[in-house]
């Protein structure tokens, strides 16, 4: 069986302040610029939630000014007319910044503030962008603006100091394993076996390993295409899979694809006439099982098992000993 997930939204936005300080560190007011809107690019937003080790929500960045005056897009790639980048980087943290939305979703806000040297930008600004530590990605940027939203310029003298601060606002699946809501459905659809048709629907997971807490590794992480079978009662059967890898790719405006590819569960493996679930994910040993709750739909990360999507059927499913099952999931992403 072919299973695959509609587009789940992993929503990402932000904003800019400037703030202008003289030697003695006293701020020069007139110059301050508060919570200008952005761009998360593209490229950004898959490096925000997926790439590099899924770190990048949390790692060091550094910010950006440029002279350009051409309106930022999601497909742009770095500043229009880039002036300076800061030295320093600045780092965030999900701890203490994660709200449940109730909904079976979460958002963070994170935080970064990037102080350019004394002197370190002269002369007159008019665009801000945020990148990576190494520089390789553009997450965010636009140009400056002014209170009714019209493009306008800063200039920023020899004996000041420019600071940056950035704000990015990410809503993905997330939630407690109490929450009443339970996981978000992200598709349904019916298959047919040799004993007969049952429907099924897809759950979306929390996105981090924890439903909430401090981990930041993601679910979608180092997946393998390793599948856990469970039975009506969310107790496991099966763990099988492989070591190899999941596939992750973007398609450069927004798509991303988790495939899991296809395994196989041979006639002798196993046979039940209860598989009401069925996960796909990492395991470490590729045979790990997890537990589902039947009323929320959330898998239980332990062990060295972290699944990203659970799959319920009705009727449960039936395998024999005369039977092989070949299962084979994919996850979409819209960044």
């Amino acid at each position: 069986m072919k299973l695959k997930t509609a587009p789940i939204k992993l929503k990402s936005e932000g904003y800019f302040s400037l703030a202008v300080y003289k030697e003695d560190g006293t701020e020069v007011t007139e110059k301050r610029v508060s919570d200008t809107g952005n761009v998360v690019t593209y490229s950004g937003a898959y490096n925000l939630f997926f790439e590099d080790g899924s770190y990048n929500l949390f790692s060091n960045m550094k910010s950006q000014v440029g002279t350009g005056t051409t309106e930022l897009t999601r497909a742009s790639t770095g500043l229009t007319n880039l002036l300076a980048t800061t030295a320093s980087l600045s780092g965030s943290s999900r701890s203490g910044n994660e709200v449940s939305n109730n909904d079976g979703t979460a958002t963070l806000t994170s935080v970064r503030t990037n102080a350019f040297s004394l002197g370190g930008v002269v002369g007159t600004i008019s665009e801000i962008g945020l990148i990576t530590n190494s520089g390789s990605n553009f997450i965010a940027g636009q140009l400056i603006k002014d209170e009714f939203g019209d493009p306008t310029t800063l200039t920023i003298l020899s004996d000041e100091q420019l600071v940056v601060t950035y704000t990015l606002v990410l809503t993905y699946p997330n939630g407690s394993g109490s929450i009443s809501q339970g996981a978000p459905v992200v598709g349904s659809g019916t298959v047919s076996t040799p004993t007969g048709s049952s429907s099924y629907t897809m759950y979306a997971q929390p996105f981090f390993q924890d439903y909430e807490g401090t981990a930041n590794t993601l679910r979608a992480e180092g997946a393998v295409r390793s599948y856990s079978f469970d039975n009506s009662s969310g107790d496991s059967i099966l763990g099988i899979g492989s070591t190899t890898s999941a596939s992750l790719s973007h398609d450069g405006s927004g798509t991303v694809s988790l495939n899991f590819y296809s395994v196989t569960a041979a006639p002798n493996d196993f046979s039940s006439s209860d598989i009401a679930f069925i996960l796909a994910g990492r395991a470490d040993d590729r045979t790990i099982v997890t537990g589902v709750n039947t009323t929320t739909k959330l898998s239980v990360s332990v062990n060295g098992g972290v699944f990203p999507i659970v799959v319920e059927f009705t009727p449960a499913l039936t395998k024999t000993n005369s039977d092989s099952m070949t299962v084979h999931i994919t996850m979409d992403f819209v960044v």
